[in-house]
């Protein structure tokens, strides 16, 4: 690293929990560079993920890379790996084993919760039963749930302890199995396709196409720092939107630019959004 790690802190984290978070990265980066051997970190969320990006790529783009038990998924480990190892490599081998023992060298592992009851469970119930049983956050990877049982993807490390410690969602009783990640059942995405006209493709036009508020608003939702782009704060209304960017708008929800056309007789440009459901 042509930056000490403090000076990487430093210049990419303003807060405590940032802070630590980048530590925590770097450490295990320099372990697996001293050992020459595979290490992962914790579950990132999106943010913290695009934040890391950030600092990994400033650092000369060390061999690793991202993953969360399946391709798209929202929250991933970084697994720095050794000269001898490939990222398809690992991916596949996590992905296709055919049991659980086949994946004993990989960070991840798979449970299915099944259960019985006319009440649907919701991804909100699902987490907090599990952070009730004493599991951290940064354990627990994307929830996916399904009708009647629900997919969970975890550190390998609490696994004994949330099959012994996970029997229920509230008042529904679950039963928990080890499934591999070949199994998962990954819901489909749920999401209506908004076609509109903009000026140009600035941030603050495809937040007001995007989420059906005056160009204003947007730009006063941007400016309070509610507005993220590709999971990280933006605070220029007029930055450049490309096609596959991601636009999270504080309790209005997420969307993406999925197209970007030719410009109309009027001189405006069409687009589709994405806008998730």
């Amino acid at each position: 690293m042509s930056m000490s790690k403090m000076e990487i802190i430093k210049k990419y984290a303003q807060e405590e929990e940032t802070r630590l978070l980048l530590a925590r990265v770097l450490d295990k980066l320099e372990e697996s560079e001293q050992k020459n051997i595979a290490k992962s970190t914790k579950f990132l969320n999106e943010s913290q993920r695009a934040l890391v990006e950030k600092v990994i790529a400033k650092i000369g783009n060390p061999r690793c890379f991202f993953f969360g038990g399946y391709e798209g998924a929202n929250r991933t480990v970084l697994t720095f790996l050794p000269d001898y190892l490939e990222p398809e490599q690992v991916k596949e081998a996590e992905t296709e084993a055919e049991t659980e023992a086949e994946t004993d060298n990989y960070p991840l592992a798979f449970i299915r919760a099944e259960y019985k009851s006319e009440k649907a469970l919701s991804h909100r119930d699902f987490l907090g039963s599990l952070m009730g049983a004493g599991i951290q956050r940064e354990t627990v990877g994307d929830i996916l749930v399904g009708e009647g049982s629900c997919d969970i993807v975890v550190l390998k490390e609490i696994l004994p302890y949330l099959l012994n410690n996970f029997e229920s969602v509230g008042r529904v009783k679950v039963e928990a199995t080890v499934i591999t990640a070949k199994k998962l059942k990954i819901p489909e995405e749920k999401f209506v396709l908004v076609k509109e006209t903009v000026a140009s493709s600035r941030l603050d036009n495809v937040v007001a196409a995007g989420f059906r508020i005056s160009r204003e608003k947007a730009s006063a939702h941007i400016k309070a720092g509610r507005v993220m782009l590709d999971h990280l704060v933006c605070l220029k209304a007029d930055k450049l939107i490309s096609e596959g960017d991601v636009i999270a708008l504080r309790g209005m929800g997420k969307i993406k630019l999925e197209e970007v056309g030719r410009r109309t007789r009027k001189g405006r440009i069409a687009i589709s959004i994405k806008r998730y459901i």
